[in-house]
């Protein structure tokens, strides 16, 4: 009867005691994706496929914030200066990470002021033209330009738009008469296309596919140094300019102070979500490539961009 007591009243007294408080684990801030352009365009559709998969990855909330303007640089900038606690990165391009700071200053450093993690993506930019009318292949188109008065013109997102500098370059080294005509975005380029206003333009591949697919456009060459897998019966503009090379590279950059630990996790959850099926078909029925690359390949890409695309700027005294 004493033993029942005291075993009571020591499970009563153990009882009494405060419990030892659950402390409840805080969940991740929201990982901030930041896009230095508007809403709708091709670099904003491969950030917001990106953001899917890597809030899959992650288990944590992942935000595009769109920051467009200068060419993409106000949104770099805004990386640049962030705090180095990974929850901010950027969704860039050679643009406002290469050929911009190669060619005027820039409020940062793309090499000093944002440490690389890897390419997301790879686009070729294909020369399209009417399906209706104008040459059929790219022999034809260039044999075209190189007649005496053929007064063609190609069309381009705006003056120093990746596809004006390919244009340019295209007609450079082809010896070639054309004459570049600027838009206001790749509607009015398609618009004036599909008008006959002019004979051709340098369209990004995932712009490109669709108009191709509805029987619209003809893509007579893709600017990527050997042909498409997707496109095996599309040439190659290097099979007639030997060493011509368009292709539009994406990437995630987070600012330069943050650490080793916290940079390899972010890269290591982005090479995963680069790798999904759904990430890597997207891309593939657009004619593009999902392919991550090391740091240092990143940082070597950049520096070749700056050069070979500044020389072209100022080869051609095009404005950026």
């Amino acid at each position: 009867m004493k033993n029942a007591i005291v075993r009571t009243l020591g499970l009563l007294a153990a009882l009494a005691l405060p419990l030892s408080p659950v402390v409840a684990q805080e969940p991740a801030p929201p990982l901030h994706l930041v896009v230095p352009y508007s809403a709708g365009g091709t670099t904003d559709a491969l950030a917001r496929l990106l953001q899917k998969s890597l809030a899959d990855v992650l288990k944590r909330t992942v935000i595009v914030d769109n920051k467009p303007g200068a060419s993409g640089t106000i949104g770099t900038e805004f990386v640049a200066r962030a705090a180095p606690d990974g929850n901010t990165i950027v969704f860039g391009n050679q643009g406002p990470n290469a050929i911009v700071p190669a060619v005027r200053k820039t409020p940062y450093d793309p090499i000093n002021d944002l440490r690389p993690l890897t390419t997301v993506a790879f686009m070729p930019l294909v020369l399209t033209v009417p399906a209706e009318r104008g040459p059929k292949t790219l022999k034809e188109f260039m044999a075209q330009a190189r007649r005496p008065g053929a007064k063609m013109n190609y069309g381009s997102s705006g003056i120093g738009s990746f596809a004006h500098l390919t244009g340019y370059e295209f007609a450079r080294l082809g010896n070639l008469d054309l004459t570049h005509v600027p838009y206001k975005g790749g509607a009015g380029v398609v618009t004036a296309l599909l008008a006959g206003d002019i004979q051709g333009s340098f369209l990004t591949a995932m712009e490109a596919t669709p108009l191709m697919q509805s029987g619209k456009m003809r893509v007579l060459a893709v600017g990527s140094p050997k042909r498409v897998a997707t496109l095996p019966d599309v040439p190659a503009v290097a099979e007639e300019i030997p060493g011509f090379d368009s292709v539009i590279w994406f990437a995630v950059f987070a600012p330069k102070g943050t650490s080793d630990e916290i940079a390899e996790k972010l890269r290591a959850a982005v090479v995963q979500a680069v790798n999904r099926p759904e990430y890597q078909n997207y891309l593939a029925q657009r004619n593009s490539e999902g392919r991550t690359t090391t740091p240092q390949e990143l940082t070597d890409i950049i520096r070749h961009d700056m050069q070979h695309w500044g020389d072209v700027v100022r080869r051609g005294n095009i404005p950026m």
